[in-house]
């Protein structure tokens, strides 16, 4: 495993000496199992509490969101080399993995997707240049939905205990509790979805779509703005009539949206915008999961009823 920083340096790119590839990096000896992002980060630690043996580390920090264009850093390069079980989320979310993946012998890797249908992303507008077009690709947030949720945390549980046996009975019961955890914010899901069945609103993050295909709730568009540019006004004038004519009370948006298409609609049509939290940043709580879960379906049903 130790080797795997030499290779790594081939594909990010610094300066000999930066890391160091002999002392390890938890000197108590501890097992550590890296999480590529936030949402993995808060599973993983919910199935290895108060377990001293592991530590669990996120790669990218929690300020990072989703990692469709994240590059490696030196100090994931040494947070990489000294794992001894690396998390991901899967689904195409951690694309900048494909290379230590394909050089590297020896990273042990749980894809936490397995066996999860998962949704085609349906961008209306996807930068000025592109303007006008649809594009079909995987949407890898697959956590949004409490069911999938469920599974990653089972490949999760499966993984760690396949690499560990000597733990499974403790990783089996904070499995279990956590379980119990999971079946109140399915209640509260459940009841939710009962009052915003068919309700239509329109998104400005694709992830939106496994919460409305999951609670019932309609996006009749998804506008992604990811590279910085906007929908031409031929297209806001399209989108405005399209929510007028379906009467759609409700945009939602991520925390650090900074677009103008969002409040140019609201404007025009008098729909409102709301902020939903796509679990990709946050505090390391156990709870942090179903806390900002139910927070959201707060939000949905305020926009919508």
């Amino acid at each position: 495993m130790k080797k795997l920083i030499c290779v790594l340096l081939a594909v990010v790119i610094i300066a000999a000496g930066c890391c160091s590839c002999g002392a390890p990096l938890d000197k108590e000896n501890r097992y550590v199992l890296v999480a590529s992002f936030y949402p993995i980060y808060i599973f993983t630690a919910n199935l290895v509490d108060g377990i001293d043996d592991f530590r669990v580390e996120s790669l990218a920090q929690q300020n990072v969101g989703c990692l469709h264009d994240y590059s490696l850093t030196a100090k994931d390069v040494k947070l990489l080399d000294d794992a001894d079980l690396f998390v991901m989320n899967g689904a195409g979310m951690e694309t900048f993995m494909e290379d230590v993946f394909e050089g590297v012998d020896g990273l042990k890797v749980v894809d936490s997707s397995e066996g999860i249908e998962v949704l085609c992303n349906h961008k209306h507008h996807e930068g000025a240049e592109e303007s006008s077009h649809h594009h079909h690709d995987e949407n890898s947030h697959i956590w949004l939905s409490v069911k999938n949720a469920k599974k990653q945390i089972e490949n999760i549980k499966n993984g760690i205990i396949e690499n560990f046996p000597q733990y499974e009975d403790e990783i089996n019961e904070n499995f279990e509790k956590y379980l119990l955890r999971l079946a109140e914010l399915e209640k509260a899901r459940d009841e939710f979805s009962e009052q915003v069945k068919g309700k239509k609103a329109v998104s400005f993050h694709g992830a939106y779509e496994y919460l409305a295909v999951e609670t019932g709730f309609v996006i009749s568009e998804t506008i992604e703005t990811d590279d910085g540019g906007e929908p031409p006004a031929k297209e806001l004038a399209e989108l405005s009539e399209l929510i007028k004519n379906e009467k759609i009370k409700a945009l939602f948006t991520e925390p650090g949206y900074e677009g103008s298409a969002a409040e140019i609609l609201a404007r025009e049509t008098g729909s409102e915008i709301y902020e939903l939290n796509p679990v990709i940043s946050g505090d390391r709580k156990l709870s942090a999961y179903e806390d900002t879960m139910k927070q959201n379906y707060e939000t949905i049903l305020k926009a919508v009823k």
